[in-house]
């Protein structure tokens, strides 16, 4: 991964999620679901939904001349906070820079502890699907 500014983004959150424990960083996570815009509802369609979630999840791509803006919103709170921290990752970098992220380079934020295997299975969904918008351009 050449980007800076996503892997120092990441090492951010993991630090984060680092500092709590337990049923803590789920709580944690779910706060950050808090600070998620709503998404108007003309949005959550079937074309925006990521699928493989264990809940709803619509990712909203605006693509702008040079990056890749991110919205998204969830009915559950757990998922709106994986999507907040994966969308304050990689909204707002160039195209190019998402394209190089591997799903690996995301290890460090040890979602496996916190997360279900369905929702790991939608974390990844989300991921792919942000770097497929990427590669759009």
């Amino acid at each position: 991964m050449k980007n800076n500014e996503i892997k120092k983004k990441i090492k951010y959150w993991a630090e984060n999620l680092n500092l709590v424990q337990g049923s803590d960083r789920i709580e944690y996570i779910i706060d950050q679901g808090k600070k998620l815009p709503l998404l108007d509802n003309k949005f959550k369609i079937d074309n925006f939904k990521i699928h493989g979630c264990a809940s709803s999840l619509w990712l909203v791509p605006k693509f702008t001349s040079k990056t890749l803006e991110l919205s998204a919103d969830a009915d559950a709170f757990i998922t709106k906070g994986t999507a907040f921290i994966i969308l304050d990752i990689l909204s707002g970098n160039s195209y190019e820079a998402i394209k190089d992220v591997a799903i690996e380079d995301f290890k460090p934020l040890d979602m496996k502890s916190i997360l279900t295997p369905q929702r790991q299975n939608g974390l990844g969904n989300l991921i792919l699907t942000i770097k497929k918008y990427a590669e759009q351009k």
